[in-house]
């Protein structure tokens, strides 16, 4: 039996990487005492699917891994069950039982939906704000430089992987950007390619950072993975 899970990553968690916290989720599940399937081989583990990762350093409302176990139990008894012996800022929020043929996260996810709390060097109104991303995204392109380890630097347009943006408040600005097998934005370069247009736009912190989650982009609309059209309910 698969589930789909989704989760919190809060504040105390921001600083462990991607595996750290496959690990953390994995010995939740042993310690909760579910019946997970796992692995075959000289090393089993636990069968457990990610979505995209997360960046180190940033917190999110709305992560997703697939869960296999071996034998049915109710949805909202796996959702008490992880939430019972999950460390702090690890909040489990819903699971649903889906088909062993579904496409996986990986595939599936398209969009990350990023929040940024903008620190402007001189006080810009909500409206002035709201000028400035429409003259933002008015720009038939976004380049940047990505500087990628280990291997050379390359130059990507960041308007091509933006789905969408809008100021949500004063100070308040919301991105929903490609993520996933299609490539990815990293908030930080949303931060480079403002503050090469704006002057006013102060240093980058993750702090300032929250991933509302991860979605299947639908011609605009963007679904939960456990959306009605993906498991066949």
């Amino acid at each position: 039996m698969k589930y789909r899970i989704k989760f919190k990553k809060l504040q105390k968690l921001m600083y462990i990487s991607h595996l750290e916290l496959m690990k953390t989720i994995r010995t939740t599940v042993r310690r909760a005492e579910l019946p997970a399937a796992f692995s075959q081989g000289y090393n089993p583990h636990i069968i457990l699917a990610m979505g995209p990762p997360l960046a180190v350093g940033l917190i999110s409302h709305g992560e997703f891994f697939d869960l296999e176990l071996s034998e049915e139990l109710k949805e909202a008894e796996i959702v008490k069950a992880l939430n019972e012996y999950s460390p702090a800022d690890l909040n489990f929020l819903k699971a649903v039982k889906i088909p062993d043929d579904i496409r996986s996260l990986s595939s599936l996810l398209d969009t990350a939906i990023y929040t940024i709390n903008f620190n402007f060097s001189e006080n810009r109104s909500y409206e002035e704000q709201k000028q400035m991303l429409m003259d933002f995204m008015d720009e038939e392109e976004i380049k940047i430089i990505r500087h990628r380890r280990k291997k050379s630097d390359r130059e990507i347009d960041l308007k091509k992987r933006i789905f969408s943006a809008e100021v949500k408040e004063k100070d308040k600005w919301r991105f929903a950007v490609v993520t996933g097998s299609r490539g990815n934005v990293r908030p930080e370069e949303l931060f480079r390619a403002l503050g090469s247009k704006f002057s006013e736009f102060e240093a980058y912190s993750p702090l300032d950072v929250t991933r509302e989650g991860v979605f299947v982009n639908e011609d605009g609309k963007f679904l939960a993975p456990y959306a009605e059209k993906y498991i066949g309910r």
